[in-house]
């Protein structure tokens, strides 16, 4: 019973570490040979983790067998465009100048229905709305207004946004992230001091995140939100 435990507790390791080496988008939308490489990844460790009686070996080295095949067939489609298309298809455009191409929807075996509920989850009701509509390589549907009804831009309104980008958690569940810290470009005694100044001791905060604008955004373990300006937007280093 012991030697099944660790059996199975070594395959579940070994189907992780498979798929955080196949990389991120693997855990996302899949491609059709990643789809496949994932359900026969999953069948292949099942049954050495089933039986004890079926050497390790029979499940690690097919996993091996694939993974190498895998990087093959990624590495191939990154290079040549053409074997890229055989595998994974290509982008077909379904609604093109608010019209629906009946023949590229027959040619993808999509239905109207499909088509609808693909713009419902892009956020389109109604696909009058819609100026030019993709079906991915994935299946997945992506759909963008007509000129005329996308959103004006801040630059086309003459409004300077400034610099927006990824903030910065810098106190997580009362812990300090020293990566964060450093990525700022502040150091400890810097946010302590900070805290201090209003009355807050780390272990207080549950969440303190810093914007590339200067403003920290705290709340607290018991509740409550301060928001202030802790940096000129000048002095944002990242």
């Amino acid at each position: 019973m012991f030697t099944l435990f660790l059996r199975g507790a070594l395959l579940y390791v070994v189907m992780i570490a498979t798929m955080r080496a196949l990389g991120k988008r693997q855990l996302g939308e899949f491609e059709p040979y990643e789809l496949a490489m994932t359900i026969l990844l999953a069948d292949v460790i099942s049954s050495p983790m089933e039986s004890v009686s079926t050497p390790l070996l029979h499940g690690l080295l097919p996993v091996a067998a694939m993974v190498a095949v895998h990087g093959a067939i990624t590495l191939a489609a990154v290079k040549w465009d053409r074997f890229r298309a055989l595998v994974s298809g290509k982008p077909t455009v379904v609604i093109n100048r608010g019209q629906i191409d009946q023949k590229a929807l027959d040619r993808l075996c999509l239905s109207l229905s499909d088509l609808l509920e693909g713009l419902r989850g892009a956020g389109y009701l109604d696909p009058a709305e819609v100026g030019t509509a993709i079906v991915e390589a994935n299946g997945a549907i992506t759909a963008f207004p007509p000129g005329e009804g996308r959103p004006a831009r801040i630059a086309e309104l003459g409004i300077r946004s400034g610099y927006e980008g990824l903030p910065l958690a810098l106190v997580c569940g009362g812990r300090i992230q020293p990566d964060n810290l450093r990525r700022s470009g502040r150091d400890r005694a810097w946010l302590e001091g900070l805290l201090a100044n209003r009355g807050l001791g780390v272990g207080a905060v549950y969440l303190a995140s810093l914007d590339t604008m200067g403003r920290m955004t705290v709340q607290l373990a018991g509740g409550g939100l301060m928001r202030f300006q802790a940096l000129a937007p000048e002095e944002v280093s990242w």
